[in-house]
């Protein structure tokens, strides 16, 4: 079904020449076994952190002489690339779509018991905001606060005190205490979302990056698989469990190793070896996360409460 093929090369010229005889190859496959290219489907996109070359007729891509139109952004396997790898326009695509989730929930929220809440918030919120998040969850933590914002939004709606919250507005002025008949700033306080995030144990999103990103390099180093990926970590010489990090950077590899060398005796025996099984890895470390999110006050949020700030 989707194709795509991916073509490395030092300038913007010569990965275009590069990719417009792949394409020949495949435009030849294509007739000789009686299938089709939908080329109005069809998009190539430039992936570069810099600024590429000047384009001219001579450096685009062609399918049957027909011109392929190159995008700033696309969407693979559920996740938004944009062409500097930012992840900015999955991030606001997301922000979106859990807003909209949100709405969902409210309005069902009443015709299901409160016991399957966390269940619904489990299964409409939350698969939303972790797909993928090992890819895009290393942005800035500016862009993540955008999520958290929602996230906390949600918690409010399905876990909060909804009765206490309506019953500040349906109070009269006249049957206030005297001096509280003028509202201030207290009124208007939005309830604190620790202590419910605290209470359901629900991981925050930043958490919930360092939650996955530290069980796929478990799973990685563990079993070996994809080999590719495997080969792109450095293992420590001097300690197995350790991973050299890689060049600062928002991606995966660098991030994930980082975030391991911080969890990895979370993860491990006491014999420091992979032999813990996968699922006794997912309980110590949600465990391990959730206590560091409970640190502190036990009301606001402090940095030290994501374990995303030890990157």
């Amino acid at each position: 079904d989707d194709t795509n093929i991916f073509v490395s090369a030092t300038t913007y010229s010569e990965a275009i020449a590069k990719a417009n005889d792949v394409l020949k190859a495949v435009s030849a496959y294509m007739l000789v076994n009686q299938l089709h290219i939908n080329l109005s489907k069809s998009y190539f996109i430039n992936f570069t952190r810099g600024k590429s070359d000047q384009c001219d007729e001579s450096q685009k891509l062609f399918i049957n002489k027909t011109v392929i139109k190159e995008v700033n952004e696309i969407k693979f396997l559920g996740v938004i690339l944009d062409k500097n790898l930012t992840f900015e326009p999955h991030v606001n695509y997301l922000c979106k779509k859990l807003s909209s989730c949100i709405g969902s929930l409210n309005r069902m929220k009443n015709f299901v018991p409160k016991e399957l809440h966390l269940s619904l918030y489990h299964t409409l919120f939350e698969s939303h905001l972790s797909y993928g998040i090992s890819v895009w969850g290393g942005v800035s933590n500016t862009k993540l606060e955008k999520l958290f914002v929602i996230q906390k939004r949600c918690i409010r709606m399905l876990f909060g005190d909804y009765e206490m919250f309506m019953d500040k507005f349906m109070t009269c002025a006249r049957v206030r205490p005297f001096g509280e008949q003028l509202l201030g700033a207290t009124f208007f306080e939005k309830e604190h979302t620790k202590p419910l995030f605290t209470r359901e144990k629900i991981l925050t999103v930043q958490n919930l990056y360092a939650y996955h990103c530290t069980l796929e390099v478990f799973k990685i180093l563990k079993f070996r698989t994809p080999i590719s990926l495997f080969s792109c970590f450095r293992i420590s010489k001097r300690k197995r469990t350790l991973l050299l990090t890689p060049d600062p950077s928002i991606y995966f590899l660098y991030k994930s190793a980082r975030l391991w060398n911080k969890l990895q005796k979370v993860f491990l025996d006491d014999s420091l070896d992979f032999s813990t099984t996968l699922g006794a890895a997912k309980a110590r470390t949600k465990h391990h996360l959730l206590d560091i999110q409970a640190k502190h006050d036990a009301k606001t949020w402090n940095s030290s409460n994501f374990a995303h700030s030890f990157t």
